[in-house]
């Protein structure tokens, strides 16, 4: 019998990931929250609805893929009450650690199974099936997931009980935002030294200044626009996640606190809808 999935969700993140549930044989289900184009994903064997409850109604997992805290914590409460027990809820979305917390415990109260679940790899990522996948939850409760799992990404870990698969995704989300500024600021400064990025890059693959943001950041400085999906936005919004991590544990983030600073100077410079790229111009020599 073929397993019922919905999805809700439909971002640059969510809709690949849905449209990879049904090539993997899925019933899949979708809903989003304001009306998207959608002929892609039912060309693809994705049914689109309008409305959430006939989205859920059955399914026996429901994979969520929303932007922040409070979106999650609306659409699961909204969620909840079409959902039959035993039915499993994995959250792609990158949240705070208490958020998936109080979300699993919210969600065993009428005895469904919430997974934190947020992923890395990017768009190319979602839309290859190539996801990593860090996993808050019962151990029996993610081995019930493998098929589900394996249909959008190329690895999946549990991390531990509820929060740890957020834990684990907001130490990447460190790691990622603090290599792409370092990224932006090193390319930049070799620019004006008169270096050619594509030379640097080749040496610098080869060299312990390498990195995966070095090799995405190169390409969006040479083309200019700045345009995709990892925005300073969203990278500000993690990195508050993570300066409050930072506080409840007593850990200092040196690194962390600078780069959060340069972010939000970006969202106030206007560039928080464009690529971390963009902060380069934050950077650049002021012209006299």
């Amino acid at each position: 019998m073929t397993s019922q999935v919905a999805f809700l969700g439909l971002g640059a993140m969510g809709a690949p990931m849905a449209r990879n549930l049904a090539n993997a044989g899925f019933a899949t289900r979708a809903w989003n929250r304001t009306p998207k184009p959608v002929e892609h994903l039912e060309a693809n064997g994705v049914a689109v609805t309008a409305e959430l409850a006939a989205a859920v109604a059955g399914a026996e997992f429901v994979l969520m893929c929303v932007l922040d805290d409070a979106a999650s914590e609306t659409v699961l409460s909204q969620a909840l009450p079409h959902l039959q027990a035993d039915t499993i809820v994995l959250d792609h979305s990158t949240i705070g650690v208490d958020t998936a917390r109080r979300l699993a415990a919210q969600a065993a109260e009428v005895g469904v199974h919430y997974l934190d679940a947020p992923v890395s790899g990017g768009t190319a990522g979602a839309e290859a099936g190539t996801l990593s996948i860090m996993l808050g939850g019962a151990a029996a409760i993610v081995e019930r997931c493998d098929a589900v799992l394996n249909a959008i990404g190329a690895r999946y870990q549990r991390m531990g009980p509820s929060g740890s698969g957020q834990a684990t995704k907001l130490v990447n989300q460190l790691l990622t935002a603090v290599h792409s500024a370092a990224a932006v600021e090193a390319l930049n400064l070799g620019r004006q030294l008169g270096l050619e990025l594509d030379a640097l890059q080749d040496i610098l693959s080869r060299s312990f200044g390498a990195s995966r943001m070095l090799e995405r950041t190169v390409p969006e400085l040479q083309k200019g626009q700045f345009q995709s999906a990892f925005t300073v936005d969203v990278l500000s919004k993690d990195l508050g996640l993570i300066e409050r991590l930072g506080k409840t544990t007593g850990t200092p983030l040196p690194f962390g606190e600078t780069a959060y600073r340069l972010y939000r100077s970006g969202q106030q410079a206007g560039l928080g809808g464009l690529d971390a790229a963009a902060l380069v111009r934050l950077l650049e020599p002021k012209k006299t």
